[in-house]
């Protein structure tokens, strides 16, 4: 893609993508052309107000406004679900013009209602444009892409505010009487930019969510989107409930710093326009947050998280409180106020909007209207109600500055609180956008499959066509482990004459002597048990069955695999103990897959140990690997030393070390664990993945098992280099052969690559949360990755973010190669 001017002129202060920069751009001029005629007309409102009602009655407008918010926010909400989007906002710029028209020639009139109302009128004015700008981001940007640009657009905004209070400055002496027009004037070339974003987001497809309509019969009524339902959706959605306090909070605490302010200018500053000291002030304030904006709010944001960036601003007025109410004076005042707006107008109010964006869309827009206009308002409400108390306490008004200080502090306390509970919130919010689309194939196949029953059964099945001593040792199998069921029973009976002591032939040395009831369809496992073990504890049996075995072994022939196959079965019915089973480990070696593997089978219930490197050796075969594992699995813990011996040895075979690590898996405790790890930290390349599934086995199996982050973050941080590695390998190589044709696929061992370090970051992370960001990165589409990399912003550490992140973000071919160059440069460097 080429890459325009514009788009050149802002990456240099703003990350931004191409194709970013003509929505960023108006987005940036929407917010200056609502802001600026808003510092012009809260400038006139504060100075009117102080001039001709006093401070002392801020309390009352503050009242006020909040009582009338409620039927703005119950007539703007009905508005929002019958009336398209555009046409809403572009309507709400035109009926505001006309007002602002209208109270600029009723301000010169001097008329003593028109301050009061003004008033109010002005705070409705900016809570209606504020939330309406918020709806058009919300629209647009995911989370990753507001942070990005936030810190743009919003200077927009700042910037608007500073020159709408350096504009009242310079004209509030000579022509304070066409301030308003002036501001009308703005507000007209507003809608001209408003017009264009409509008309781009119809280019690009992104259309907001629609109002519903009555379907093409007329019979489906609008949602219901009214004060009540507004207020509704916010109280039955936890994370919006606290949403809602932290802004109301924020809201209190932001109205007792402006009526100390405006007390302290009111009593203080004499001799003064107060309109043209208000239009300097406001002028003054912003241009703090404005470079804020513009170079520091979306880096630090991006760098230290939503949590650090919403507990900072309650902390900077928490100090700025306690030194009003311990020296006082107006240098704190503005202090205050100073740090109040900065803050405000910058990293709080996006913080805040960037806290909706995971919000579902439906949600949404009803949890914006009831907190970002009713209760904005109402907020102030309820601090106008506490300043009243104070307003007719018969002191020094410099107490009651005070002693309102030291009431924000608890009001600040309470809000750093929530803040931290807000942050955890937003962090299962944003999970709940990423689905966990798949889960590990041998686990679901274990919940819904008893494998080990299930291979028992079909055994037992397949034993009926080979031996009848086979079947006989089989149904027995089946009686010790309860799990002769009713259906198995029909599924595999014989009839009784089938089924007959002579068919043991010499294993039992016992002609014609029945062992199951003469029935067609009824096994009876408490006399079939009995009578086995009763047999099995003969002398003239042990005495028989050791001369028998004997032979059995030592012929090599191939018509004595079926007889060897019933003795490896059978010594497995034995004790442990029994001198019967000393030549078990003969027939664990024997070159027949069947009768290996009936033999491993058979030791793995004996469990001696000088049977396991005959069984470890039986990894080495595809046929029998999976057998062999699943014997040594039930060794469990008592062999981790010797499989320890065979992990580590590098002059042992691949596979078998492979096989090893696999079963330390399946054994599962925290020493494999420990294990695992230690040969993954000695940079055991050759069965790293190995390894690495090992350990994600553990991690699913037993999620009570520690892993080190020690081991584990080093581990990652080289899987990440290697992949940068084989990423600019792979791009080299392509650009060379077609520079114009360079595939954005990744080849097998990038993904492997990827999928490692993620399975890496599952043994010293939430695993849920992991799993989702993963399976989410890996779907690719653009709000799936945004989602998941924001999850992964919130959880994982700085220096693991950093070099993580360039590898799974949404970037372009390029701009990924850049940065894996610059990467992999600076862990040389």
């Amino acid at each position: 893609m080429s890459k325009s001017r514009l788009y050149r002129i802002l990456s240099r202060i703003v990350e931004i993508k191409p194709g970013e920069e003509l929505i960023a751009i108006f987005l940036f001029f929407y917010f200056f052309l609502i802001t600026a005629p808003h510092t012009i007309i809260k400038s006139v409102r504060d100075a009117r107000y102080l001039i001709d009602m006093g401070s002392i009655k801020l309390p009352i407008a503050y009242l006020l406004t909040a009582v009338l918010m409620g039927f703005v926010v119950a007539f703007h909400s009905k508005l929002q679900v019958r009336v398209q989007r555009s046409i809403l906002i572009i309507s709400s710029l035109v009926f505001f013009i006309i007002t602002c028209f209208i109270f600029g020639l009723l301000i010169i009139q001097g008329w003593t209602w028109v301050p009061l109302v003004f008033w109010i009128w002005a705070n409705i004015l900016v809570i209606v444009l504020m939330t309406q700008f918020w709806f058009l981001v919300n629209d647009v940007f995911n989370p990753r892409e507001a942070k990005r640009l936030i810190g743009f657009f919003v200077s927009g905004g700042i910037l608007g505010g500073i020159f709408g209070g350096l504009l009242t400055g310079l004209l509030a002496f000579d022509y304070l009487d066409s301030l308003l027009f002036i501001a009308t004037g703005l507000l007209i070339s507003s809608v001209f930019v408003v017009n264009y974003i409509f008309i781009w987001q119809r280019k690009k497809q992104l259309i907001p969510i629609k109002t519903d309509k009555k379907d093409k019969g007329g019979m489906n009524e609008a949602p219901k989107v009214g004060f009540k339902d507004c207020f509704n959706t916010v109280r039955k959605n936890y994370y919006l409930k606290l949403l809602a306090a932290v802004v109301t909070i924020t809201l209190i605490v932001s109205t007792f710093i402006d009526w100390q302010s405006k007390n302290v200018i009111e009593k203080v500053v004499r001799d003064v326009n107060l309109t043209e000291f208000f239009g300097y002030f406001n002028a003054g304030l912003l241009v703090v947050p404005f470079f804020l904006q513009l170079f520091l709010t979306s880096r630090f944001i991006k760098r230290y998280g939503i949590r650090v960036a919403l507990l900072l601003f309650p902390f900077i007025l928490l100090l700025g409180s306690l030194g009003i109410a311990a020296f006082f004076g107006i240098y704190f005042a503005i202090i205050l106020k100073g740090s109040d707006k900065s803050l405000s107008y910058s990293l709080n109010q996006s913080v805040r909007e960037l806290l909706y964006i995971p919000v579902s869309p439906e949600l949404k827009y009803k949890a914006k209207i009831f907190i970002d206009m009713f209760l904005n308002r109402f907020a102030k409400g309820i601090g106008a109600l506490i300043l009243m108390i104070f307003i007719f306490i018969p002191t020094e008004w410099t107490l009651r500055v005070r002693i309102v200080s030291i009431i924000s502090v608890v009001f600040i306390l309470a809000w750093a609180f929530l803040n931290l509970k807000l942050s955890k919130e937003y962090t299962n919010t944003v999970k709940q956008k990423l689905e966990v689309k798949w889960d590990r194939v041998d686990r679901e196949v274990a919940e819904k499959v008893d494998i080990d029953y299930t291979k028992l059964v079909f055994d037992t099945l397949e034993s009926k066509n080979r031996s009848s001593v086979l079947y006989a040792m089989h149904l027995f199998d089946l009686i010790k482990q309860d799990k002769l069921t009713p259906e198995v029973k029909k599924l595999i009976s014989y009839k009784s004459d089938e089924i007959r002591a002579s068919s043991l032939g010499a294993l039992f040395d016992a002609e014609e002597t029945t062992w199951l009831p003469e029935t067609d369809d009824y096994l009876d496992e408490e006399v079939l048990g009995k009578e086995i073990q009763e047999i099995m504890s003969l002398d003239v049996y042990k005495e028989v069955m050791e001369d028998y075995i004997g032979k059995v072994v030592l012929d090599k022939g191939i018509e004595t695999e079926t007889e060897k196959m019933e003795v490896a079965k059978a010594m497995g019915l034995m004790e442990s103990n029994s001198t019967l089973v000393d030549t078990l480990e003969d027939l664990i070696r024997d070159e027949s897959p069947d009768v290996s593997r009936y033999a491993v089978e058979s030791a793995a219930k004996l469990k001696r140990r000088e049977y396991v490197p005959a069984i470890i050796e039986k990894m080495l075969s595809p046929l029998t690997r999976e057998d062999a594992s699943a014997a040594l699995e039930k060794y469990g813990s008592k062999i981790i030393g010797t499989l320890a011996d065979y992990l580590g040895d590098s002059e042992e075979d691949i596979e078998v070390r492979r096989a090893t690590a696999s079963v330390l898996a399946r054994i599962g405790t925290q020493d494999t664990a420990d294990l695992l790890s230690w040969e993954l930290a000695e940079d055991g390349e050759d069965i790293e993945n190995a390894l690495i599934d090992g350990l994600d086995k553990i991690r699913y199996e037993k999620p009570d098992v520690r892993f080190s982050k020690e081991i584990v973050e080093p581990k990652i941080v080289k899987n990440v280099k290697i992949y940068y590695q084989m990423f600019v390998e792979h791009y080299d190589s392509k650009s060379k052969k077609k520079k114009d044709d360079i595939s954005e696929v990744l080849p097998k061992n990038l993904s492997i690559a990827i999928m490692d370090i993620f399975k890496l970051l599952e043994l010293i992370y939430p695993r849920e949360d992991i799993i989702r960001a993963y399976q989410n990165v890996r779907t690719g589409t653009k709000d799936s990755v945004a989602y998941a990399v924001e999850l992964l912003d919130n959880i994982l550490k700085k220096e693991l973010k950093d070099v993580i992140f360039p590898i799974i973000e949404n970037l372009s071919l390029e701009e990924r190669v850049r940065r894996c160059r610059s990467l992999l440069k600076s862990f040389t460097d």
